[in-house]
Protein backbone atom coordinates (compact mmCIF):
# COMPACT_ATOMS: atom_id res chain seq x y z
CA UNK A 1 0.00 0.00 0.00
CA UNK A 2 1.24 3.36 -1.22
CA UNK A 3 1.01 5.93 1.64
CA UNK A 4 0.50 10.07 -0.10
CA UNK A 5 0.59 13.01 2.01
CA UNK A 6 -1.01 15.98 1.39
CA UNK A 7 -0.11 19.34 2.57
CA UNK A 8 -2.64 21.88 2.30
CA UNK A 9 -4.52 24.65 3.75
CA UNK A 10 -7.04 23.34 6.44
CA UNK A 11 -10.44 24.51 4.13
CA UNK A 12 -9.14 22.49 0.90
CA UNK A 13 -6.92 19.57 2.54
CA UNK A 14 -10.67 17.47 2.71
CA UNK A 15 -11.43 17.91 -0.61
CA UNK A 16 -8.54 17.24 -2.11
CA UNK A 17 -7.85 14.23 -0.22
CA UNK A 18 -11.76 12.94 -0.91
CA UNK A 19 -11.13 13.52 -4.26
CA UNK A 20 -7.75 11.78 -4.45
CA UNK A 21 -8.71 8.46 -2.22
CA UNK A 22 -12.36 8.46 -4.64
CA UNK A 23 -9.97 8.62 -8.20
CA UNK A 24 -7.06 6.45 -6.84
CA UNK A 25 -8.49 4.04 -4.78
CA UNK A 26 -11.72 3.35 -7.41
CA UNK A 27 -11.08 -0.32 -7.71
CA UNK A 28 -9.23 -1.43 -4.54
CA UNK A 29 -7.61 0.16 -1.55
CA UNK A 30 -3.98 0.75 -2.89
CA UNK A 31 -3.37 4.02 -1.43
CA UNK A 32 -3.48 5.70 1.61
CA UNK A 33 -4.02 9.65 1.66
CA UNK A 34 -3.31 11.28 4.67
CA UNK A 35 -3.23 14.78 5.72
CA UNK A 36 -0.03 16.56 6.76
CA UNK A 37 -0.25 19.47 9.18
CA UNK A 38 0.75 20.78 12.13
CA UNK A 39 -1.10 18.71 13.91
CA UNK A 40 -0.57 15.77 13.02
CA UNK A 41 3.08 15.50 12.08
CA UNK A 42 4.21 13.95 15.17
CA UNK A 43 1.77 11.03 14.48
CA UNK A 44 2.72 10.67 11.21
CA UNK A 45 6.59 10.53 11.85
CA UNK A 46 7.49 7.11 11.13
CA UNK A 47 5.16 6.93 8.20
CA UNK A 48 7.15 6.06 4.98
CA UNK A 49 5.24 8.37 2.11
CA UNK A 50 5.53 7.39 -1.58
CA UNK A 51 4.44 11.07 -2.49
CA UNK A 52 4.01 14.17 -0.83
CA UNK A 53 1.79 16.95 -2.57
CA UNK A 54 2.58 20.06 -0.97
CA UNK A 55 -0.18 22.97 -1.90
CA UNK A 56 1.09 25.23 0.77
CA UNK A 57 3.54 25.73 3.36
CA UNK A 58 1.46 27.48 5.89
CA UNK A 59 -0.15 24.52 7.39
CA UNK A 60 3.75 23.35 8.16
CA UNK A 61 6.09 26.50 8.71
CA UNK A 62 6.83 25.67 12.16
CA UNK A 63 8.00 22.15 11.84
CA UNK A 64 11.16 22.24 9.10
CA UNK A 65 12.66 19.98 10.72
CA UNK A 66 10.12 17.63 11.21
CA UNK A 67 8.80 17.88 7.30
CA UNK A 68 12.33 17.75 5.89
CA UNK A 69 12.95 13.71 7.76
CA UNK A 70 9.50 12.99 5.97
CA UNK A 71 11.08 13.99 2.76
CA UNK A 72 14.20 11.78 3.30
CA UNK A 73 12.47 8.47 2.31
CA UNK A 74 9.34 10.21 -0.05
CA UNK A 75 9.82 8.87 -3.43
CA UNK A 76 7.56 11.61 -5.41
CA UNK A 77 7.61 15.30 -4.40
CA UNK A 78 5.06 16.97 -5.78
CA UNK A 79 5.37 20.88 -5.57
CA UNK A 80 3.16 24.22 -6.10
CA UNK A 81 5.97 25.94 -7.92
CA UNK A 82 3.43 29.44 -6.97
CA UNK A 83 4.08 29.32 -3.62
CA UNK A 84 7.38 30.74 -1.79
CA UNK A 85 9.55 27.83 -1.17
CA UNK A 86 12.74 29.07 0.32
CA UNK A 87 12.19 26.65 3.66
CA UNK A 88 12.36 23.72 1.35
CA UNK A 89 16.16 24.04 0.37
CA UNK A 90 16.69 20.86 1.62
CA UNK A 91 15.28 19.25 -1.55
CA UNK A 92 18.31 19.75 -3.58
CA UNK A 93 20.07 17.20 -1.78
CA UNK A 94 17.45 14.52 -1.83
CA UNK A 95 16.86 11.83 -4.55
CA UNK A 96 13.43 13.05 -4.55
CA UNK A 97 11.28 13.14 -7.88
CA UNK A 98 10.46 16.44 -7.74
CA UNK A 99 7.36 17.44 -10.18
CA UNK A 100 5.68 21.03 -9.67
CA UNK A 101 2.63 22.35 -11.15
CA UNK A 102 1.06 26.00 -11.05
CA UNK A 103 1.09 28.55 -13.71
CA UNK A 104 4.82 29.64 -13.36
CA UNK A 105 6.01 28.70 -16.52
CA UNK A 106 8.96 26.69 -15.20
CA UNK A 107 6.11 24.24 -13.92
CA UNK A 108 6.32 20.84 -14.97
CA UNK A 109 2.80 21.13 -15.65
CA UNK A 110 1.00 24.04 -15.90
CA UNK A 111 -3.06 24.90 -16.87
CA UNK A 112 -3.17 26.27 -20.71
CA UNK A 113 -7.13 26.98 -20.13
CA UNK A 114 -9.46 26.79 -17.27
CA UNK A 115 -12.67 26.83 -18.31
CA UNK A 116 -15.24 24.42 -17.57
CA UNK A 117 -13.41 21.45 -18.39
CA UNK A 118 -9.05 22.40 -17.56
CA UNK A 119 -6.61 21.77 -20.28
CA UNK A 120 -3.54 20.66 -18.29
CA UNK A 121 -0.07 20.85 -20.16
CA UNK A 122 2.55 18.76 -19.60
CA UNK A 123 6.13 20.62 -20.01
CA UNK A 124 8.30 17.88 -19.14
CA UNK A 125 8.81 14.55 -19.12
CA UNK A 126 7.24 12.59 -16.42
CA UNK A 127 8.47 8.82 -15.31
CA UNK A 128 5.49 7.37 -13.30
CA UNK A 129 5.44 4.82 -10.45
CA UNK A 130 5.08 1.99 -12.88
CA UNK A 131 8.21 3.28 -14.87
CA UNK A 132 5.80 4.21 -17.74
CA UNK A 133 6.99 7.74 -19.83
CA UNK A 134 4.17 10.69 -19.74
CA UNK A 135 6.08 12.96 -22.49
CA UNK A 136 5.21 16.64 -22.86
CA UNK A 137 1.42 16.94 -23.94
CA UNK A 138 -2.06 18.56 -23.24
CA UNK A 139 -4.56 16.93 -21.57
CA UNK A 140 -8.28 17.68 -21.46
CA UNK A 141 -10.06 17.24 -17.24
CA UNK A 142 -13.12 17.34 -16.81
CA UNK A 143 -13.88 18.79 -13.62
CA UNK A 144 -17.21 17.69 -12.37
CA UNK A 145 -16.72 18.96 -8.74
CA UNK A 146 -18.02 22.72 -8.95
CA UNK A 147 -15.19 23.67 -6.00
CA UNK A 148 -12.83 22.08 -7.90
CA UNK A 149 -13.30 24.46 -11.10
CA UNK A 150 -12.79 27.58 -8.94
CA UNK A 151 -9.31 26.17 -7.24
CA UNK A 152 -7.19 25.39 -10.41
CA UNK A 153 -4.00 24.91 -8.38
CA UNK A 154 -5.90 22.02 -6.27
CA UNK A 155 -7.02 20.84 -9.53
CA UNK A 156 -3.30 21.04 -10.96
CA UNK A 157 -1.80 19.41 -7.79
CA UNK A 158 -4.91 16.49 -7.97
CA UNK A 159 -3.98 16.07 -11.82
CA UNK A 160 -0.28 15.37 -10.46
CA UNK A 161 -1.01 12.94 -8.81
CA UNK A 162 -3.40 10.92 -11.01
CA UNK A 163 -0.44 11.01 -13.68
CA UNK A 164 1.76 9.82 -11.33
CA UNK A 165 0.08 6.55 -10.68
CA UNK A 166 -0.97 5.87 -13.94
CA UNK A 167 -4.33 7.21 -14.76
CA UNK A 168 -5.28 8.16 -17.96
CA UNK A 169 -8.45 9.23 -17.93
CA UNK A 170 -8.48 12.30 -15.80
CA UNK A 171 -11.99 13.55 -14.14
CA UNK A 172 -13.21 14.46 -10.87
Amino acid sequence: MAFIGVIADSKNEVQIKRTLDNRLNAKAKEHTVIIINDKSIDNIRNIRFETILVMTLEEIKNNKESINELFTNTKYLVLNADIENDSLDIINNMKLNVITFGFNPKATITASSVEESLMICIQRRIVDVNKNILEPQEISVKIMNKKLINNTHNSMGIVSILLIYGKKDIFF
